[in-house]
C-alpha cells in the first residue's frame, strides 16, 4: 500500500501524494481506517473524475472475450473491494482508470459523499429544476417551455453512488456571451481565489441540504487536489487563500495527485511553464502556511 503514494506530515496534518489520481484510494483506505464513518470528499481538478469504478478494465475483459456480462463483472469488482485488506485494494487500484477512483471508494465506504470542484463540465450534476426545463424544453419544441428558467438556489436528488460535481458559470463577475477561451482562462486562474471557492462552495451547500447534510464543510472531510487543475502560475498563487486554507485546516487529511502528463497537456501559459513537480512545492508550501 504505502508503494502507492509518499506520506508527509505538515504540522500535524497527513498528506498523501500520488502520482496517478487513482492511487489516492489506497490513501483514502488509510484515513477511512482511522475514522469512526466515512469521510466525505471535498476534491479539486480539472476534470469531474465521475466514472464508474472498473469501467475500463470490464470493458477491456468482455472485449477480449474473458467475461460475458461486463456490467455484472464490473459490479463485482466494486463489491470485492474491502478497505479493511490491504491486498483487496492493492489489487482494485491495479485495476482501476482514469477518473474511476472516486465512485469505487463511495461505492465500497471508503468515502461518504464527494464533492468535485472542477473546470471541465459547466452543468455538471444538474438540479432537480434544471433536469424538469430541459425536459420541457425537449416535449414542447419548437414551442417555449412550459417550465421556468431555473434560477438558484436549486434542488437536487440524492445520487446513488453520493458523487456531485459542483456547476460553474465562468469566472466571478464574467458578463460574456457566450463565453469564450479568455474568460475561460480567467476563470482557471481563480481556481483557489476565495471569492471563486465560495461560490463553488455556496453551489455544494445547495447539494448537501437537498440530501441531509447541514453544512458541507461541517461533516469529517478529506481535502483532494488535483494539480492539472492549476493552468497558469497565476492559479497557484492567488491574491486571497482564507477560503483555501481553511479548507487544508479543516480537512482530516490532504491528498495531493500530480498528474505531470494532465499538467503539461493542460498548462496555458507557454510563456511560463510549470512542471508538476514545482507545482507540488508550492501546494506543500501552501499547506505549510495554512497550518
Amino acid at each position: 500500500m504505502t508503494s502507492l503514494f509518499d506520506q508527509f506530515s505538515i504540522k500535524g496534518k497527513d498528506v498523501y501524494v500520488v502520482d496517478d489520481h487513482h492511487k489516492a484510494l489506497a490513501a483514502w483506505t488509510l484515513i477511512r481506517r482511522k475514522t469512526e464513518a466515512p469521510p466525505n470528499l471535498i476534491t479539486i481538478d480539472h476534470h469531474t473524475d465521475t466514472y464508474e469504478a472498473f469501467l475500463g478494465y470490464a470493458h477491456w475483459e468482455a472485449y477480449e472475450g474473458r467475461v460475458a456480462d461486463q456490467e455484472a463483472f464490473r459490479l463485482a469488482q466494486v463489491a470485492d473491494i474491502d478497505w479493511q485488506d490491504d491486498k483487496s485494494v492493492a489489487k482494485a487500484v491495479e485495476n482501476l482508470k482514469h477518473d474511476e477512483h472516486i465512485d469505487a471508494a463511495t461505492c465500497s465506504g471508503v468515502l461518504g459523499n464527494a464533492f468535485c470542484i472542477q473546470l471541465s463540465d459547466s452543468d455538471a450534476t444538474p438540479s432537480i429544476e434544471q433536469l424538469a426545463f430541459d425536459k420541457s424544453m425537449e416535449e414542447n419544441w419548437p414551442n417555449p417551455p412550459t417550465e421556468p428558467k431555473p434560477k438558484r438556489p436549486m434542488s437536487y436528488a440524492p445520487a446513488a453512488n453520493r458523487i456531485y460535481a459542483l456547476p460553474f458559470d465562468c469566472f466571478i463577475g464574467c458578463q460574456a456571451k457566450p463565453h469564450n477561451d479568455a474568460c475561460l482562462a480567467r476563470q482557471s486562474n481563480e481556481i483557489i481565489e476565495t471569492r471563486y471557492l465560495d461560490d463553488q462552495l455556496q453551489r455544494g451547500a445547495e447539494i448537501s441540504r437537498s440530501i441531509g447534510l447541514a453544512d458541507l464543510e461541517a461533516a469529517p472531510y478529506i481535502l483532494d487536489i488535483d494539480l492539472d487543475a492549476f493552468h497558469s502560475r497565476r492559479a497557484i498563487t492567488p491574491e486571497d487563500t482564507s477560503t483555501f486554507y481553511r479548507l487544508i485546516k479543516n480537512a482530516v487529511a490532504v491528498t495531493i495527485a500530480t498528474e505531470a502528463e494532465c499538467v503539461e497537456d493542460l498548462w496555458l501559459d507557454e510563456q511560463d511553464r510549470m512542471a508538476a513537480a514545482e507545482l507540488l512545492r508550492k501546494m506543500l508550501a501552501h499547506i505549510d502556511k495554512a497550518l
